[in-house]
């Protein structure tokens, strides 16, 4: 898992050579299963010093209202359907879901489950989950689930992800809110190059808030029409000195 650390980051360095279009949806549906709110943007993503410029190129909207929830875990940790969706990291996708890097590697134990073939490629089967231990600002790890690493290039293929933390008893009685089925879903696309990038990421979860509502939020995000950034350079020369 050392050598898929060291990947993730020099492939997130190698992203902000990329300039894509990303699609983002996110809607919320009633108990009863009917819509209550949909938005669906398409940007131009283009790379920057310390993250990624969003464009919006495209907005639909339907409902009413916006397609935000937000609520906390037992662990302290805030999440909000909005700030998932657009996430700001170097390539678009919010790499706290899924615990890759080297910093997010030490609050998690992994397990080889075996290997396999997967889309024509072989990869290892890797579980993972909390280990207890807490980074520097005393904060736990939060997720468990499965991931497909590359065996040739130690490069994730697919990961998936289900929230260990959940909401707060006190929470749950008082207010009868509630949050079931939180996960999430990245795949990764091989570019030309040997870069590696997230082509989507995704997920599913159902919201009971205050006794009465129910709310099923989905979220879906993916990243297309990859094109490697260029450089172009001039010269320009001072006659009268030479």
């Amino acid at each position: 898992m050392s050598r898929v650390a060291a990947n993730q980051a020099k492939s997130v360095e190698a992203r902000k050579q990329y300039v894509y279009r990303q699609e983002e949806l996110v809607s919320l549906h009633k108990g009863n299963g009917k819509l209550a709110c949909q938005e669906k943007r398409e940007y131009t993503v283009t790379p920057g010093p310390t993250g990624i410029v969003k464009q919006v190129m495209k907005s639909e909207a339907k409902g009413d209202g916006t397609c935000t929830v937000t609520f906390d875990s037992s662990s302290g940790k805030e999440f909000e359907t909005d700030g998932l969706a657009s996430g700001n990291s170097a390539d678009g996708i919010p790499h706290e879901l899924f615990p890759l890097t080297a910093g997010e590697q030490r609050l998690y134990s992994y397990k080889l489950e075996g290997i396999e073939k997967y889309r024509d490629r072989q990869v290892y089967r890797i579980s993972f989950q909390p280990n207890h231990q807490r980074d520097k600002d005393g904060d736990e790890g939060y997720w468990k689930g499965e991931t497909l690493i590359d065996v040739e290039e130690f490069q994730p293929v697919l990961v998936t992800t289900d929230l260990t933390a959940k909401i707060p008893m006190a929470v749950r009685i008082l207010l009868g809110t509630n949050v079931r089925g939180v996960g999430f879903t990245v795949t990764y696309q091989r570019m030309p190059d040997g870069i590696w990038f997230p082509a989507s990421f995704g997920g599913e979860f159902e919201v009971r808030a205050l006794f009465f509502m129910k709310r099923t939020v989905a979220l879906n995000v993916t990243n297309s029409d990859f094109r490697h950034t260029g450089v172009v350079s001039s010269l320009a020369f001072d006659i009268d000195k030479w």
